[in-house]
């Protein structure tokens, strides 16, 4: 089969697929790995936005990043459910979906060494599903 013949739904589904996997694979690593690579990262940030504290980059960088994976995973959604031509109901109870998976994702964290539950990235996760409500939207008109 030629990539030609690969409908662009397919590719849109695995995309999303792929996103969903990641985010929570980056979601469920433990406490220490995942402050560990949030750091990392925040130092490597640190050359783009010169600060003094680089733990508050690292938060801001965590709290973010809720956002950016949620904002993310709801405009693939919304496009893969657009391409498949579902009706309103079914996207809306795709995007139902998401916001129960926003809470979900949080509510299994205290079963992870180091992580717990926090309603507080339960709103950034909400956060990034209106961003990706907004930008699918925008995008898949």
């Amino acid at each position: 089969m030629t990539l030609s013949l690969i409908k662009p739904f397919y590719i849109h589904l695995l995309f999303t697929i792929l996103w969903f996997l990641f985010m929570t694979w980056l979601s469920h690593q433990d406490g220490e790995h995942t402050s560990k690579t949030s750091l990392e990262l925040a130092n490597h940030m640190k050359y783009w936005f010169p600060v003094k504290d680089i733990g508050k980059l690292n938060k801001q960088l965590r709290r973010s990043a809720h956002v950016i994976l949620f904002a993310v995973l709801t405009i693939l959604l919304t496009g893969t459910l657009s391409m498949a031509k579902v009706s309103a109901a079914g996207m809306a109870v795709g995007l139902i979906l998401s916001a129960f998976w926003a809470w979900a994702d949080e509510a299994t964290k205290p079963l992870i060494q180091g992580r717990h539950f926090s309603w507080f990235d339960v709103r950034l996760n909400w956060i990034g599903i209106g961003i990706g409500i907004l930008g699918g939207s925008l995008i898949y008109k």
